[in-house]
């Protein structure tokens, strides 16, 4: 049986193509605005969204952030993607901006144009296409990702923010893109992957259709968070 999963819409969230991706691979998938809906979801998908200047002046609301620090403890399965993984982080989106839930303890991160990538151009922001994330066979539940003998996967990201490359009491998956950073990470059953699988081909529906098994819940070790 392929559990059900609730898309949380936090108001600028991209959710057509990764509900389609859902569905794609057999799981029963709804769009919700509500927190009693997150609250009730088997398991709960806190989607890409825009990340641009305007887009971060528009926090989502107390009640959206009140709901997934809610569900984190409840130890079902948790997925954020892209622009959602920046929820889970300790800091701000933006500057005066509410704190990150703190699900994870590192800050939110920007990549600085100032630098070069590994190819000595100018580092580009957002960070758009195709790039190998090294470490997501760890994941027990993903290691099937990995082909065999190879370094990692490849994926698809679009993003401004990012968490960084070595997070406390977390596993990371490693990507770079001009300097390292979290291209996944992970702790009980919380997961979250800076890139797109909905944008991914095989390799994104494939890791949604590993994530949204059933198996046994596993209350999470609570450690407090921001508020």
């Amino acid at each position: 049986m392929v559990l059900s999963a609730t898309v949380l819409d936090y108001g600028a969230a991209r959710t057509r193509r990764l509900l389609a991706a859902l569905r794609a691979v057999g799981v029963e998938a709804k769009v919700a605005d509500t927190t009693l809906a997150a609250r009730s979801a088997d398991v709960l998908v806190v989607p890409d969204g825009d990340d641009d200047d305007d887009a971060l002046t528009r926090a989502p609301s107390a009640g959206v952030r009140d709901a997934i620090a809610e569900f984190a403890l409840t130890g079902r399965p948790l997925l954020a993607i892209g622009f959602g993984v920046s929820l889970l982080l300790e800091g701000p989106v933006r500057a005066g901006g509410p704190p990150g839930l703190g699900l994870f303890h590192a800050p939110v991160q920007r990549f600085d144009p100032r630098m070069a990538d590994e190819s000595e151009r100018p580092l580009l922001s957002p960070h758009v296409g195709f790039a190998l994330v090294v470490g997501l066979d760890r994941h027990p539940l993903l290691a099937g990702l990995v082909p065999k003998g190879a370094p990692g996967a490849w994926f698809a990201f679009r993003h401004r923010l990012c968490a960084p490359a070595r997070v406390p009491q977390a596993n990371v998956a490693v990507c770079h893109h001009g300097v390292p950073f979290a291209g996944a990470l992970w702790k009980d059953a919380i997961l979250a992957v800076q890139f797109l699988p909905e944008h991914s081909g095989r390799q994104g529906l494939e890791l949604l259709r590993a994530f949204t098994q059933p198996r046994a819940a596993t209350p999470p070790v609570v450690e407090g968070r921001a508020t």
